[in-house]
């Protein structure tokens, strides 16, 4: 029977679980500006190296990137730092910047060596493993100094680099140191990167790879080279055979040598496993530091309080006074509230404008009917409050009941059967009216002498005038009614008015 397979938790093992790489740890971008030479971005890399793993290694810029948009994105992924490279005609430059408010270091990068020139230069250059998957020590090295200046780098470089939690930590941890040593005399400070590395201690070299198993790094478990060599004594004492069969002495006796002859400070006893074959714990040791590069030497130039803005706290060249220094802080002071209230002024300018994009949005979806029963309830009560505001007789224009339009009748015949229509509605006979000497007599069942008319009687007066004489018309007094404006027409032409059945004299339209 197949054995059972037992599931090991390997994602709660190793040291990328430790308080260092959490997402409390310090992270940083590593980038470039400008038009930098090949050595220069070569540099860059480098150091993204010595920062790892709390750095974006393979973090690609743009021409088109600006400094705000690498500080705007800081913040939603926890990046802390920037380290920023650039080349002027002064030399190369790096700037230190604490993401989103400062402040800004700037160093003038003196001289450098690449990584592959320092492995280069080693005599036992080994490749890159395991060391890089922790973050490295920081060890500073005579910052002892009371100007503002040195505080201001003490504090930045630390918080560039995770804290040691010393009851948690692992000892197979600690792969790495990056050692920063302060010159007071020239005010510069020396970058340098080491691999930690263990070895036994009251050993020779020989025996020492011996013990190890291997003499070359590349194969690891491996029994070591005795051609050259008579027997194992003449490999342990460092003695190969030479063309003529006498002893030489190996080339790196002197090393091996300088080696072996330790101090005792540096043999320590392990108090863990470490990483490497015979480091198990309560042994003794010795500890070796291995350059592995980049090296800088850096000269701090100038400190501002903003982000890349503000104050200049510290400058190497330019000296101010107390009261200039007071007129720029005032400066800077109104610069920062005028910026904080344009930027009031801005954030209420689009709110604004997005509350009037939703309205417009919610009236073309009422207009469309596409709107839900809320949004309908909503667009209601907002019509109704506009229409009560702007038209007060809304109401009644809607629900009245629709007026019947006003005929316009362009003949005498039309008005006859009008006239005919309301008498046979009222039960009388239609009237039809005939000319006599005397005009046009009355319908039927109107006394002509009946004083029950409707109409106020028009006064005549006491003196009657023959309309058919050539003489003048006579002169009326006061109680009398004036005279007519104009002669009336003859008799036997149609009246220009006629009374219709309701009372009320209509005037004809003549016939177009």
């Amino acid at each position: 029977m197949v054995k059972r397979r037992r599931k090991t938790r390997t994602h709660l093992k190793g040291p990328n679980n430790s308080a260092s790489t959490s997402t409390s740890a310090p992270k940083s971008f590593i980038i470039r500006t400008g038009k930098v030479p090949r050595s220069v971005s070569t540099l860059v890399s480098d150091t993204r190296r010595v920062m790892e793993p709390n750095t974006a290694t393979r973090l690609r810029e743009r021409t088109s990137n600006k400094l705000k948009d690498f500080i705007s994105m800081a913040g939603p992924i926890g990046v802390t730092h920037l380290v920023i490279f650039g080349q002027t005609d002064a030399g190369v430059n790096l700037r230190i910047l604490r993401a989103p408010r400062g402040p800004t270091l700037t160093f003038r990068v003196n001289k450098y060596a690449l990584a592959k020139d320092v492995q280069a230069a080693s005599r036992r250059a080994s490749p890159p493993g395991s060391e890089y998957v922790t973050p490295p020590l920081l060890v500073l090295n005579n910052f002892g100094g009371e100007e503002r200046g040195v505080k201001l780098m003490v504090a930045t470089f630390q918080n560039m680099f995770p804290p040691i939690q010393v009851q948690s930590m692992k000892l197979s941890q600690a792969r790495r140191i990056v050692l920063l040593n302060y010159n007071s005399a020239t005010g510069t400070i020396d970058w340098r990167h080491y691999l930690i590395s263990v070895r036994p201690v009251g050993v020779s070299k020989s025996v020492r790879r011996v013990v190890e198993g291997s003499r070359s790094t590349r194969g690891a478990g491996k029994l070591p080279d005795l051609s050259s060599t008579q027997d194992i004594s003449d490999y342990v004492l460092n003695r190969t055979t030479s063309v003529n069969g006498e002893f030489e002495t190996d080339a790196s006796e002197a090393e091996s040598e300088a080696e072996d002859t330790a101090d005792p400070r540096n043999a320590v006893r392990l108090h863990d496993r470490y990483i490497g074959r015979g480091n198990s714990a309560n042994t003794q040791k010795a500890i070796r530091l291995r350059e592995i590069g980049p090296r800088m030497e850096l000269k701090l130039v100038k400190i501002e309080e903003g982000c890349n803005e503000g104050a200049v706290l510290f400058h190497d060249y330019i000296k101010k006074t107390s009261q200039e220094q007071t007129a720029l802080h005032r400066e800077h002071v109104e610069k920062k509230r005028l910026q904080e209230q344009r930027r009031a002024e801005q954030e209420e300018n689009v709110e604004r404008k997005k509350a009037e994009k939703v309205e417009m949005k919610k009236v073309s979806r009422r207009n469309a009917g596409l709107a839900s029963e809320s949004e309908e309830e909503e667009g209601m009560s907002a019509d109704d409050e506009e229409e009560e505001e702007e038209d007060e007789f809304a109401y009644e224009d809607q629900f009245a009941p629709a007026e019947e339009e006003e005929e316009v009748f362009e003949d005498e015949s039309a008005d006859e059967s009008v006239a005919s229509e309301e008498d046979e509605e009222e039960g009388g006979q239609p009237w039809k009216p005939s000319r006599t000497n005397g005009g046009v007599d009355n319908p039927p069942g109107v006394d002509p002498y009946s004083d029950e008319s409707d109409l106020d009687p028009i006064p005549v007066g006491g003196m009657q005038h023959d309309y058919n004489s050539a003489d003048d018309w006579p002169e009326y007094s006061d109680d009398e009614a004036p005279p007519p404006s104009k002669k009336p027409a003859a008799l036997g032409k149609p009246s220009s008015t006629v009374k219709s059945s309701r009372g009320a004299p209509q005037k004809k339209r003549g016939r177009r």
